[in-house]
């Protein structure tokens, strides 16, 4: 969505046009004209079998890298990989494919996270088939005790860094003890902070799938190593989810050790370890600086950019499938390359290593009409059409690309309202807990002008629900006060506040007061979320309701304190077994559920600000905490009940506002980029595009 309303939004779409008729004209030269078909493949579809057969499975590595191999810059590939049985065959998410290429990508200069899951290798990974299950990846196996108090994890013996160092145990509790956990007391609770002795995590995260709860009080995890290969995780209370938690919280679950030893400062049982030298804060700043390039002042701000963010940085050793080649990512207009790491860990089912490609090169753009008008020049080999835009770029595109169509986990459109159910002010609190006020607030909406105007009418009215094609959906929840009566919305509000007699420039009062009934809404960024402001408020207008605006540049921290009355975001999970965070209020983090959150976060406690839930709000917890605590027999019993009950709190109480459906993820993929699916789950649980398995896109030559 852009800041510009109507006139030049057509503009816009001239510009567009015009570049479709140059796009045409070039994609006639790059290739055959082919049509395409309602599911998003092209009439070459049918020929690709042929193409797929013909790779050539009699070289088992990258000609590239055999290079390099035969110049003795490499060793040779079974020294790279992993031991002959620990090596991760990866089955074929298409066909076999071809070496040799390029990918041209785009984002911005601060999507770390929208081009990291290309690359990502995590210790548990999700199956591709959408089912939430999860499945070894850079570990070769993992199991537990009876009550899942105890995990054990196995590793792939022989495998390495990109730098061609080993990878072992110790690298994954390095990485636990001196880089993921705060000070713990010898219970292995977090020191307070007001403690001398506390300090904060290395990567400035606190991993909440490390810890379980007994009695109120948060526990971390102890690691131990068995072998070289072989490590235990264990909990004082039974952790079942503990593998899917990883794969959604802390994915890698290891760095190297003989890398970062020289950047990470620690104080408690290191001076005995002639591996890990016992250096000071001002030591390690020192040695990132020198070797980065950069200049980090401060010890947190340098943990968190290399420790949390490491995958930025070209000097560090990584497990992924490409590997940056410089620390440009952040630099509009340059191109961020990621090169095939030769260490990689995983082949295709002819034992051939991956990744097929050579490169991915990403063009660092900011301006989003820009990326709009190279996508519909064909300019990139896999790009997301936005809603406004698809019909134009896929249209300019038919001869060189194809769509290929994801499915969306979130619950509606980016035109969502939320309110803080636990607003400071009391008389808006009472007014925003009250479903009477949240069924104003979304009928007085017209749906359909919010569609054409924001959506090119391209999307559909519709409640925040879950969406079709997940589980859980539910026809009636997603036409849940979505008519358009504003006689209806003023009656309700009638109830509810003080009497108004629509008087033009007035407002209504909040019961027993005199003051406006006003909505502050929080804003990041104008340009993306102006248009949706404006249209709601003119809806609420109508109904004698004030939307205010406050720019926050950082609304995550404002959330914190409990300073935000309300924000306009929607919420997306794929279900709150795996991510709940979005709609339970278990952690200090949604708008919505505001303080309630931090009360759940600090033990169940008001000491910090926190506030305490009650009625389906306390509901919603109670579900979280059946889910989490599901053990036995009946595990996914009590875990389906409870998700459920979870879906049917929200359909009652509509406590974030939807108005339309969330499109599906619109992919314009190039015809000679092969193993790029369709039909998948678009998701931050499934880790976006890493569910694809780039590893294994190729280009036919």
């Amino acid at each position: 969505m852009k800041r510009k309303m109507f006139p030049m939004k057509k503009a816009f779409t001239s510009a567009l046009a015009l570049s479709l008729i140059i796009a045409a004209a070039s994609g006639c030269s790059r290739q055959g004209s082919s049509a395409v078909s309602q599911n998003g493949e092209s009439s070459a579809a049918a020929e690709t079998s042929s193409q797929q057969q013909a790779a050539d499975v009699s070289e088992k590595e990258a000609p590239m890298l055999k290079a390099k191999t035969d110049a003795g810059e490499l060793p040779k590939l079974e020294e790279r990989l992993p031991d002959q049985g620990d090596i991760m065959v990866e089955p074929d998410v298409v066909s076999l494919g071809q070496y040799g290429g390029s990918i041209t990508l785009t984002t911005n200069d601060s999507a770390r996270w929208t081009w990291g899951p290309l690359t990502e290798q995590s210790m548990f990974r999700f199956k591709q088939d959408g089912s939430g299950e999860v499945e070894p990846n850079i570990c070769k196996n993992f199991y537990s005790n009876e009550d899942a108090t105890v995990w054990t994890i196995e590793m792939r013996k022989g495998m390495k860094w990109s730098d061609g160092e080993p990878f072992t145990a110790d690298d994954v509790i390095f990485y636990y003890d001196h880089m993921s956990t705060p000070a713990l007391n010898p219970d292995r609770s977090a020191v307070a902070v007001d403690d001398p002795a506390y300090y904060p995590a290395y990567t400035s995260k606190p991993y909440n799938c490390y810890q379980a709860t007994v009695d109120g009080i948060r526990y971390w995890a102890e690691f131990k190593k068995v072998d070289d290969y072989k490590f235990t995780v264990e909990f004082k209370a039974p952790k079942p989810s503990f593998p899917a938690d990883v794969a959604v919280d802390n994915k890698w679950m290891a760095l190297p050790k003989h890398f970062y030893k020289n950047y990470v400062a620690r104080k408690d049982n290191v001076a005995d370890d002639s591996s890990f030298p016992l250096i000071t804060e001002e030591q390690a700043i020192a040695n990132a600086n020198r070797d980065f390039g950069k200049q980090w002042d401060s010890y947190s701000t340098l943990g968190k950019d290399i420790g949390y963010y490491n995958w930025d940085y070209a000097i560090v050793p990584q497990l992924r499938s490409f590997i940056a080649v410089k620390d440009n990512w952040d630099k509009v207009g340059e191109t961020y390359e990621l090169i095939r790491n030769p260490y990689f860990f995983k082949t295709d089912s002819e034992g051939r290593q991956l990744p097929y490609l050579d490169s991915i090169k990403i063009q660092i753009i900011n301006e989003k009409d820009q990326v709009a008008l190279k996508a519909a020049a064909g300019e990139f080999d896999a790009v997301i059409a936005s809603g406004e835009d698809f019909s134009t770029i896929s249209t300019s595109t038919q001869q060189t690309h194809d769509v290929k169509q994801w499915i969306s986990a979130d619950w509606s459109s980016e035109h969502a309202i939320q309110l803080n159910q636990t607003v400071k002010d009391e008389d808006k609190r009472k007014l925003f807990q009250d479903p009477a006020f949240r069924e104003a607030l979304s009928i007085s909406v017209d749906r359909n002008l919010l569609n054409a105007t924001l959506m090119n009418g391209q999307s559909q009215p519709a409640q925040s629900s879950v969406p079709y094609g997940s589980n859980g959906y539910d026809e009636t929840w997603a036409n849940r006060w979505t008519e358009f009566d504003v006689s209806k919305a003023n009656q309700l509000l009638d109830g509810i506040t003080e009497p108004w007699n629509g008087t033009e420039g007035t407002y209504r009062k909040m019961k027993g007061t005199k003051k406006d009934l006003e909505i502050i809404v929080s804003i990041s960024d104008m340009s993306k979320e102006g248009d949706f402001l404006s249209l709601l408020t003119s809806a609420y207008k109508k109904i004698g309701i004030k939307i205010s605006s406050k720019v926050d540049a950082d609304i995550a921290k404002s959330i914190l304190v409990n300073d935000v009355e309300a924000q306009l975001k929607k919420v997306s999970t794929v279900t709150p077994a795996i991510r709940p965070d979005d709609i339970v209020p278990m952690r200090n983090y949604a708008c919505w559920y505001g303080a309630y959150g931090k009360w759940y976060e600090d033990g169940k406690s008001e000491a910090n600000g926190g506030m305490a839930p009650s009625g389906d709000m306390l509901e919603l917890i109670n579900a979280y905490e059946a889910i989490k605590n599901a053990a036995g027999a009946d595990r996914e019993t009590v875990i389906s009940e409870n998700v459920q009950k979870i879906y049917d709190l929200h359909k009652k109480n509509l406590w974030v506002i939807g108005f339309l459906k969330p499109m599906p993820v619109n992919w314009i993929v190039n015809k000679n980029l092969k193993n790029f699916p369709a039909d998948i789950m678009y998701s931050d649980e499934f880790r976006t595009t890493n569910l694809a398995r780039p590893e294994q896109f190729y280009l036919v030559k």
